[in-house]
């Protein structure tokens, strides 16, 4: 179906708690969002069908929108009958279920191997096993490794084109006794994109015990080269989802099979840092998985946890991260196994809300250090360089505070100069991506609508000052209005309204010692949103601190100063008691 024929778009994305739901129309030449809805996801017991879930969000999306979606039966109305019934067209993304397990063979963990864990980032896949030439195994070690980490995927890649094969050879002969001992009903797909010259050996090797694919070499002679493997990988991916109970009765509503989430976020992380021309960041916290999407000059990487979480793998999470590194975003001491009870209530009822501010400090703790962690695992990030930060998840998104979001950022990433920060509340993020192959142009008309919510800006201060010392001096005009002068210490934070629709003119000075972004002096205009624009000059303030009571104070200084009207804060006693 050509672009111009497609006037109606229904995008629905599955996750482990939440389905969503947009529908968006082409309006006087554009396309628009017109229609959302959300609601529980029904996979897994007791109903393991997508379906359910997704019809009630449907019928109600059909009332509020005046188009209808669904027939009878509960049935999507596929195509489009007239300006009022029906959809052009269906996409689904998702990143519900668990991750599938795979085995990663290759020549040098730094070379094939990366590549590998490159390739398979965006796919929910977790490698449960590396076997290489310097893993320190034995042949049969090496078998043994494989077969009993009982993968549903291997993937082979190394070798040069034209070169020496010898060594990917035995690899190759390692899979074939795997397949082979696996039993019939746990055989893994075979995915090859090593030395073209072993591919037909590979498939002479295998082709009455496993499936294969076949895929260039990832290792060229110019670099890396994914995309053909991931273009492979995402059709086996939407086979496996199509296939299996709980999305079966979808599979032949969608126009483009089952996308994986992260795929389609990693298409719009590509197209923020090809518009911007700078370095761009999407962040998406979800209640079982942590994925973060960079794009910057030379290529796109993403980095996705599947153990790391703020709901079903809050306990993971904990256990991965430590109680140490969250204890430093507590304003109060831990009881004995505090952060473990509210991690395990968490796995157990990911959708519950914190009752109180003790469990929402826990909650923005874990938040902090799920980001944290996964940003460590790029293999580079230059926090001066990022220009934009695109929030996604209901964690950053949902309670609708902005600066608050903005300085948990600001912690968890330690970034240095000024960041523009979006968010997206809708959960757009995965149909705008599987939306580029059916209409690129709508994804621009829709990115340069209000479908992205702006948050603020994110203005971060770095260097060695001296304590207690001035570290911004600050003149700011909002909306051509009266000019205000603001002194931020060293240790301070500042929350400057500025709506949405308007913008600030800044100059700015930083103390001796002390740069924005490598820069003493600025002079810029920002545009506001919900969260405004917030300074952050707090620097080592939590290092710096003596005691428990300052950092406690610290922190509720800081919240009190994103949330509230600033004022002065008092720790609640118990608060400082030791662990139990």
């Amino acid at each position: 179906m050509s672009e111009r024929r497609v006037h109606s778009i229904l995008a629905v994305d599955i996750g482990g708690v939440h389905t969503r739901a947009l529908l968006f129309e082409r309006l006087d030449g554009a396309f628009r969002l017109v229609g959302q809805g959300a609601g529980q996801t029904t996979l897994g017991a007791p109903n393991d069908d997508a379906r359910a879930g997704l019809a009630p969000i449907l019928a109600d999306m059909s009332e509020t929108s005046g188009r209808r979606i669904v027939d009878g039966a509960g049935r999507v109305i596929r195509p489009a009958r007239d300006e009022r019934e029906g959809v052009d067209h269906v996409l689904i993304t998702t990143s519900a279920g668990p991750p599938l397990r795979a085995a990663l063979l290759g020549l040098y963990p730094q070379v094939s191997i990366a590549s590998a864990r490159r390739v398979i980032a965006p796919f929910y896949i977790e490698a449960v096993a590396e076997v290489h030439l310097e893993d320190g195994f034995s042949a049969r070690g090496r078998l043994n490794r494989i077969v009993h980490s009982r993968p549903q995927l291997i993937f082979i890649a190394g070798g040069v084109d034209g070169g020496a094969g010898s060594a990917l050879l035995e690899m190759l002969a390692i899979t074939r006794e795997a397949v082979t001992l696996l039993g019939e009903g746990s055989k893994p797909v075979v995915l090859y994109a090593g030395a073209s010259g072993l591919a037909a050996s590979l498939r002479e090797m295998l082709s009455q015990r496993a499936e294969v694919l076949i895929a260039p070499n990832i290792r060229q002679p110019e670099g890396e080269a994914l995309e053909p493997a991931q273009a492979l990988l995402g059709r086996y991916f939407a086979s496996r989802k199509r296939k299996s109970a709980g999305y079966q009765s979808l599979a032949s509503v969608s126009s483009s099979g089952i996308l994986p989430t992260a795929r389609m976020v990693e298409t719009m992380t590509a197209f923020f840092g090809r518009s911007l021309g700078e370095d761009a960041l999407t962040i998406d916290v979800g209640s079982g998985r942590t994925m973060l999407s960079l794009a910057r000059r030379g290529g796109l990487e993403s980095v996705i946890r599947n153990d790391i979480g703020v709901g079903h793998s809050a306990a993971t999470a904990l256990e991965l991260i430590g109680a140490g590194e969250l204890a430093r975003w507590l304003p109060f001491r831990a009881r004995a196994g505090e952060l473990a009870a509210y991690a395990l209530r968490k796995s157990a009822r990911p959708q519950s809300n914190p009752l109180d501010m003790r469990a929402r400090f826990i909650e923005h703790a874990l938040l902090r250090g799920a980001v944290a962690f996964a940003a460590g695992k790029f293999k580079s990030l230059d926090r001066s360089r990022l220009r934009l930060v695109v929030l996604a998840g209901a964690t950053f998104c949902g309670a609708g505070q902005g600066a608050l979001d903005m300085l948990l950022l600001a912690d968890a990433l330690e970034l240095d100069g000024v960041t523009q920060v979006k968010a997206d509340p809708r959960g757009a993020l995965p149909a705008l991506g599987a939306l580029a192959s059916v209409a690129p142009a709508a994804v621009v008309q829709l990115v340069n609508s209000d479908l992205l919510e702006p948050v603020g800006a994110l203005i971060r201060v770095t260097g060695r000052p001296a304590a207690g010392a001035l570290a911004l001096r600050i003149t700011a005009i909002v909306d051509g209005g009266d000019a205000l002068e603001r002194d931020i210490k060293v240790g301070d934070v500042w929350h400057l309204p500025v709506p949405a629709a308007g913008a600030a003119e800044l100059r700015i000075q930083a103390s001796r010692g002390l740069s924005i972004g490598g820069k003493r002096r600025l002079r810029l205009t920002l545009a506001g949103g919900r969260g405004g624009l917030l300074f952050d000059a707090r620097l080592d303030a939590q290092a710096r601190a003596k005691t428990m009571t300052e950092r406690g104070l610290n922190l509720l200084r800081w919240h009190a100063a994103v949330t509230g009207p600033g004022r002065p804060v008092a720790i609640p006693e118990s608060w400082l008691a030791g662990p139990e």
